[in-house]
């Protein structure tokens, strides 16, 4: 029967199922293109629907900051409660402008935020992160960048302030992580502030232009745990696809060698290696894949 080709080769020319074929394999690539387009068009016809389940606590995270700087033998930072504002302040404006980058779209720099808070710096720095699923995976992926790691184990830093904000970003449930550090002993004579792994001078009218922000913190409480969800989760549906999509074809051609078999016509040829090179590709790949980013 013509619906057996799909699962099974076929009797007369030994040809692989329909679904093992390269022409099953392209209906899978556009099924996925659909899929990711899809979200798309969900995050624009209603924002917020999408994003991840996040456990993340702020206090965990500053722990792990530590643990990494006096493993290098540098002296922990300490918590600082104005730094702590200016990572929730520019949490808030990443939101509000709908933004992903250190500097905002109105030209809003990460020492603004700093300044705003009450915060002198000397030495200041600022890692951004959005979307982990928890604290230890922040972190781990800051201290695989070579720019985050360095500014993170800067022996400058005294301070320590982070944020864990959630809200809309770009039509998706987001969660956004940032990490402030300062100093405000006399270490330079001109204040400097670290991001993306280069060294920015911070000009000295911005002491005197910037306006305290702390008030535009409004009912905002910093909140040492964010539990976010449920949510329909992208990355994880597309992983279940995904997987789904691979052990299907995986036992399909278990199946297609073992009827070959039994035909007496089976060749390992080309084609089941680049096969199983694929799949293994593809495995490695969503294994590998995560919805978290640093910048």
């Amino acid at each position: 029967m013509a619906w057996q080709n799909w699962f099974l080769p076929h009797k007369d020319t030994h040809k692989k199922a329909h679904l093992i074929s390269w022409e099953g394999m392209i209906i899978y690539i556009l099924l996925f293109i659909l899929l990711q387009v899809s979200f798309s068009i969900v995050n624009y016809t209603m924002p917020g629907v999408l994003g991840i389940s996040a456990n993340l606590d702020q206090k965990r995270l500053i722990e792990l900051t530590n643990i990494e700087r006096q493993k290098k033998g540098l002296p922990s930072v300490s918590e600082n409660s104005a730094l702590d504002q200016a990572a929730v302040l520019k949490a808030q404006n990443m939101f509000q402008e709908n933004y992903w980058a250190h500097f905002a779209p109105s030209g809003k720099s990460p020492w603004d935020f700093i300044i705003g808070s009450g915060y002198k710096f000397t030495f200041a720095g600022e890692n951004l992160a959005k979307n982990f699923y928890n604290s230890d995976d922040v972190v781990v992926a800051w201290m695989n960048s070579p720019t985050h790691r360095d500014n993170l184990l800067n022996s400058k830093y005294k301070d320590i302030g982070i944020a864990v904000v959630e809200g809309v970003l770009n039509g998706q449930k987001t969660t956004l992580i940032v990490q402030m550090f300062g100093t405000n002993e006399m270490l330079a004579a001109q204040p400097s502030i670290e991001v993306q792994g280069k060294q920015i001078a911070v000009p000295e009218q911005a002491f005197s232009n910037t306006p305290e922000l702390v008030g535009a913190l409004g009912e905002t409480k910093l909140s040492a745990n964010v539990l976010i969800g449920p949510y329909i989760d992208p990355y994880y549906v597309s992983k279940v696809i995904g997987f789904s999509v691979i052990v299907l074809i995986t036992v399909l051609l278990i199946v297609d060698i073992w009827v070959l078999k039994r035909r007496g016509v089976f060749r390992l040829s080309s084609h089941n290696i680049a096969h199983m090179a694929l799949l293994s590709l593809a495995a490695g790949s969503l294994f590998m894949a995560g919805p978290g980013a640093i910048l």
